[in-house]
């Protein structure tokens, strides 16, 4: 007989709600921090009441929206410090809300089953960092000609390519049952002509 995996009792799934709430209220304070106020914060905060109190309904992508159109609204350098803050608070954000709203308020939550969503979040934003950072090397001026040039020239090139390859795949066979049927038939004694089975 296997032996039982003891769990544990884990923790309340309230406080998951908790960790939403201090994430929603991070986002808030840096977006006033650099200068957002008025409606657009109050509906930023109402958004985010929402999310803690019903993470499944759609407070958090409104959330991640207003987020995003107040960074734009407020300018500035696209690799501030605000701004990269903001990348992975709205994802902790979107994250918790799509946990916690599969889970009842009473529920209790073992943290080994937040390992694969706590996974997933470190390979994400390791690449959009990544991203970041390569598209900090890109020159803001103007791209020189030869530099235009050559990534016309490499678009022309891959895309008959990409084309040849669409059009060589390889076709797709027929399942096996059809093929199972015409033998089983054969082994069954049918010595007559074989029937008209799709290959």
């Amino acid at each position: 007989m296997t032996e039982a995996l003891e769990l544990g009792r884990g923790f309340p799934a309230w406080l998951l709600r908790m960790f939403i709430a201090g994430v929603a209220g991070t986002i808030l304070g840096v977006l006033v921090s650099g200068g957002i106020g008025g409606a657009a914060l109050v509906l930023l905060a109402l958004a985010a009441v929402i999310s803690v109190a019903m993470p499944a309904s759609p407070a958090p992508a409104l959330v991640v929206i207003l987020a995003a159109m107040s960074v734009v609204a407020l300018g500035g350098d696209p690799f501030s410090a605000r701004v990269l803050v903001l990348i992975p608070l709205v994802h902790l954000l979107h994250a918790g809300c799509g946990i916690a709203g599969l889970l009842p308020a009473r529920a209790r939550v073992h943290p080994a089953a937040l390992l694969a969503a706590g996974v997933r979040f470190v390979a994400i934003q390791a690449g959009v960092f990544g991203l970041v950072g390569l598209m900090a090397l890109v020159p803001t001026g103007r791209t020189p000609a030869a530099l235009e040039l050559v990534a016309i020239v490499g678009v022309a090139a891959i895309t008959p390519i990409v084309l040849w390859l669409l059009s060589h795949r390889p076709p797709v066979r027929a399942s096996g049952p059809a093929r199972v049927g015409r033998r089983s038939a054969r082994v069954a004694g049918d010595t007559g002509p074989p029937a008209n089975y799709a290959e």
